[in-house]
């Protein structure tokens, strides 16, 4: 199998994440390695990459862990290296978030929030237009005269 491996920091947390992937390209195997080795966290994330790999192997679909891993909330924290992840709520977030980039189909990410950076300014910039447009059709709504039915005695 061939992988990929890209060096990370969340926070102050630094690491290696590590993705072997089959012939056709789907994730085959997960390895998180934290740059302080023999820390509870580096541990953590050692058990963390054999449940992904285990599940993966067991047919556990990917978009199942990302649904799970995505918005955890622990230290580390905070700005990453990574331009299409430029902020992690903790490293689970952040491999869920980098996993999703690299393997998930764009509709899947789009219910899950997770975009490169392109597709966000495009996002934005679709959402800005539909937003002004339901602004003023709101706005036109309220403006129109009301209608009052005669009462019958």
């Amino acid at each position: 199998m061939q992988s990929t491996t890209r060096s990370f920091t969340v926070g102050e947390g630094k690491g290696y994440l590590t993705v072997a992937h089959t012939e056709d390209g789907a994730p085959a195997e997960v390895l998180i390695r934290m740059a302080k080795q023999g820390s509870t966290l580096a541990g953590m994330m050692d058990a963390f990459s054999s449940t992904i790999t285990q599940g993966l192997r067991h047919g556990v679909p990917l978009r199942a862990f990302v649904t799970d891993y995505v918005g955890m909330r622990f230290e580390p924290a905070g700005l990453t290296n990574d331009p299409e992840v430029k902020q992690a709520s903790s490293v689970m977030d952040y491999v869920g978030r980098r996993l999703a980039l690299d393997y998930l189909p764009y509709d899947l990410r789009v219910e899950l929030n997770v975009l490169t950076t392109e597709e966000r300014a495009t996002k934005k910039a679709i959402d800005g237009v539909g937003d002004a447009v339901w602004t003023d059709l709101v706005g036109l709504s309220m403006s129109a005269p009301l209608v009052v039915r005669p009462r019958r005695s």
